[in-house]
């Protein structure tokens, strides 16, 4: 009988964190809504695509930081639901770099900064971005590339990005990883924007705009 207690109390230990997987991975989590302060101009662009939500919260107040334009990527294949997951793990796991993916139309040459803010699929940017990268000269503008994730990164995978990035003519500045935590514990939001504006005062001298978005 004891046997067979601790064999049930496995299996609903392992259907719990199932759920809860299944539920990081599927609902989407709201973030306040962005709009620049100023009407001139931006000379920064954050690009990001969010599939459920967390990536889109840093990736305003990346925006923030910098008064930047933010477009927002989506990607129909990964659907917040199971089959949807399933595909972008498969798609990630093959290395793939190519999706289809809409936006609202953009002049690339007017910026001079670009932000890149991906979720961490198989510790690599999502198929997404990768896609978006691949579909424009970036004409030597500075690109940044900033991830969130509950797993890690490999580095190689960041240099075959940051390989995409300079055949697209652009300057890779570099990247940065925010842990949100694990799957079974998640930081709450407002701890992961903090952390990504440390790290966007941290690096003030890589960018070659100023908070305000002017031309250093």
């Amino acid at each position: 009988m004891k046997g067979w207690l601790i064999v049930a109390g496995v299996i609903l230990c392992c259907a719990l964190l199932f759920y809860w997987f299944y539920r990081t991975q599927t609902v989407w989590v709201e973030s306040a809504p962005y709009r620049r302060s100023v009407e001139k101009p931006a000379k920064t662009l954050v690009v990001v695509y969010s599939r459920t939500g967390n990536t889109l919260g840093v990736a305003k107040v990346v925006a923030s930081y910098f008064d930047a334009d933010l477009l927002t990527i989506d990607a129909p294949l990964y659907t917040r639901d199971y089959k949807g997951q399933r595909i972008a793990e498969k798609h990630a796991d093959d290395e793939v770099t190519t999706t289809p993916i809409t936006h609202d139309s953009v002049d690339i040459s007017q910026y001079d900064l670009v932000l890149l803010c991906s979720p961490t699929w198989w510790y690599r940017p999502a198929v997404p971005l990768w896609s978006f990268v691949e579909n424009y000269d970036f004409a030597g503008k500075a690109i940044f590339l900033m991830m969130t994730g509950n797993s890690r990164i490999k580095e190689g995978y960041i240099a075959k990005f940051a390989t995409l990035v300079e055949k697209q003519n652009g300057k890779f500045l570099g990247m940065h990883f925010l842990q949100r935590g694990r799957v079974y514990w998640q930081k709450e939001p407002t701890a992961l924007e903090e952390e990504a504006l440390a790290e966007l005062r941290e690096r003030n001298k890589l960018w070659p705009v100023d908070v305000e978005g002017k031309i250093k």
